[in-house]
């Protein structure tokens, strides 16, 4: 009997479909060669961006809500810290993704990533 429950608890998670990660979920950067750099090149290079929540140079957000557009994707970025000591933390910020074949970029009003290119898995 204790076989039987085993086998159709593995036969269920095997029936249901895995989530494809969304496309813009992943590691970035201009260079390829940054992502296997030293923390301290990658800290000033690697842009992440996660289910909900997003690491970019001089820029982190703890929470994150992606909307889908014609061109790309609009993420309400909140609880945000960063180098502008002119901002007070937390702050929010609206930043805009758009895939081009293998690239990414990123931007926001005066920021633009330029194309970024994934960092690939090890």
């Amino acid at each position: 009997m204790q076989r039987l429950a085993l086998i159709i608890a593995i036969s269920a998670t095997a029936i249901v479909p895995a989530v494809a990660a969304a496309p813009y979920v992943g590691t970035w950067s201009s260079d390829r060669l940054n992502c296997y750099a030293t923390a301290d090149v990658q800290r000033q290079t690697v842009f992440t961006v996660d289910q909900s929540a997003l690491s970019f140079p001089n820029l982190g957000c703890e929470h994150a809500i992606f909307r889908k557009t014609a061109i790309g994707w609009v993420v309400r970025a909140s609880q945000c810290y960063g180098a502008d000591p002119s901002l007070d933390e937390p702050f929010s910020r609206t930043i805009h993704i758009k895939i081009d074949g293998a690239t990414v970029r990123l931007s926001w009003r005066g920021f633009d990533s330029g194309p970024l290119v994934r960092c690939s898995r090890r």
